[in-house]
């Protein structure tokens, strides 16, 4: 699977982040500068300029690694101040939510099926119709703010993440899988 999951990190401060792995950032950065650098040093003969037909997909795939480096999302969880920040965009262009810690009901680990209501252990398992496990906080007003999704392979990290958080949150863990601790 391409992509990458979210990983927390403690800070000296007391700050918890649950964001995107620096290594896959770098890595990323460095797909994308490899293409560009390798369009300009072994330019077409006759071409003038990188911005050519036969340039295209190596061009698309340099902006969509460079974009996927810019790319920030990050969770900040600040006992401190009391309150849980949400961000995401681009580096310079990312939007902020902020919540209080107090408003939060808990941490919990829960499962579904995409395309399928009801209860994900009664849905035969296909590739279309697999089960996802979701790590969301809950809120004293009813919603839901996922903070990530996982295979069912994961669940030793997911329970052990929803645990970290929760715990420096000072607010309740809930798994809802059957045959989970």
């Amino acid at each position: 699977m391409i992509g990458f999951r979210l990983h927390l990190k403690h800070r000296a401060d007391g700050r918890v982040f649950f964001t995107i792995p620096l290594g896959y950032k770098i890595l990323l950065l460095a797909i994308g500068l490899l293409i560009l650098v390798s369009l300009i040093v072994t330019p077409e003969p006759g071409a003038g300029n990188i911005f050519i037909r036969e340039n295209t997909i190596p061009l698309i795939i340099c902006l969509f690694s460079l974009l996927g480096a810019a790319y920030h999302e990050c969770w900040i969880f600040d006992r401190k101040l009391g309150r849980v920040t949400y961000q995401n965009g681009l580096i310079a262009l990312h939007s902020n939510r902020v919540y209080r810690i107090e408003d939060l009901e808990g941490v919990e680990v829960s499962q579904f099926v995409r395309g399928k209501a009801g209860s994900a252990q009664q849905v035969r398992r296909t590739a279309a119709l697999r089960p996802i496990v979701t790590l969301s906080l809950q809120t004293g007003d009813g919603r839901s703010l996922r903070l990530e999704n996982y295979r069912p392979s994961q669940i030793g990290k997911v329970e052990a993440t929803g645990r970290a958080i929760a715990e420096h949150c000072g607010i309740p863990y809930e798994i809802l899988i059957q045959g989970s601790k």
